[in-house]
């Protein structure tokens, strides 16, 4: 049977991170003090068996007002940029790279350190994303997202453009036989409807995806850097698969 949760709890659950990671506040700690094993913190982290006492218990150990948390689960998050807010980032690369590592959990030290962004020039950046409405400031001087992290943008819009044109092909030169490189590939035959179904499982697989690098940067791992992934379902040309075997040469077809 699939789980299900209240709407919101994700938000919850999210803000509870970020505020952890925040203080420094390490699942290891978190299990001595609930004297529990520290995969059942993971869990509850997740939302798995957590209950209202638990997450009360945390949230006494993080110095977090519950209330607060739980306002900020009522605040649900806009799931799609207005059309000019896509303008903007697709006109201004840096802009938009400052916006999705933010989206991405990133806060100023961060970029700073990981992206040798001068501070004057992050401040102008962090202006820019303010007056369009992408971010705002939360206590102690975090920076917060105003999206979903799951925000979409319009097909073929001015962002979908400039991914075609500026990121795809970053995804594309990669060197698929280097060996930090880990990737599946198949052939299935299905239909549209399929197709669309293998995408669900990405959106769902893409939210897991974050939780290993919420949980990964809360554990304060070493050897994390910001890592690509690409998953993408299509039709292929069996045509031109398998033009050499029925002795013709694609180009020259008509």
């Amino acid at each position: 049977m699939a789980r299900t949760r209240r709407p919101g709890i994700a938000t919850v659950l999210s803000e509870l991170r970020r505020e952890l990671k925040a203080r420094g506040l390490r699942v290891i700690r978190l299990a001595e003090e609930l004297d529990v094993a520290e995969p059942t913190v993971w869990r509850w982290l997740r939302g798995d068996g957590l209950t209202l006492d638990r997450l009360d218990e945390i949230c006494a150990i993080a110095d977090i007002d519950l209330r607060d948390l739980l306002g900020r689960g009522d605040d649900e998050r806009l799931e799609h940029f207005t059309l000019a807010q896509e303008r903007v980032l697709a006109a201004d690369r840096a802009l938009a790279l400052v916006f999705f590592v933010i989206l991405h959990g990133a806060q100023r030290r961060d970029i700073e350190r990981e992206f040798g962004l001068p501070g004057e020039r992050l401040d102008t950046h962090l202006d820019r994303l303010k007056r369009l409405g992408l971010i705002d400031s939360a206590p102690r001087g975090r920076i917060r997202p105003k999206l979903r992290r799951s925000v979409r943008w319009r097909r073929g819009g001015p962002l979908s453009i400039a991914f075609e044109r500026t990121v795809k092909p970053l995804f594309l030169s990669m060197d698929f036989g280097s060996p930090d490189a880990l990737y599946v590939s198949d052939m299935v035959p299905m239909s549209e409807s399929g197709r669309a179904r293998v995408h669900a499982l990405f959106e769902a697989l893409r939210e897991d995806i974050h939780l290993i690098g919420e949980q990964e940067q809360a554990a304060r791992l070493e050897g994390q850097e910001w890592s690509g992934v690409l998953m993408m379902v299509r039709p292929l040309d069996i045509g031109e698969m398998t033009s050499e075997w029925r002795g013709k040469n694609p180009a020259s077809s008509s």
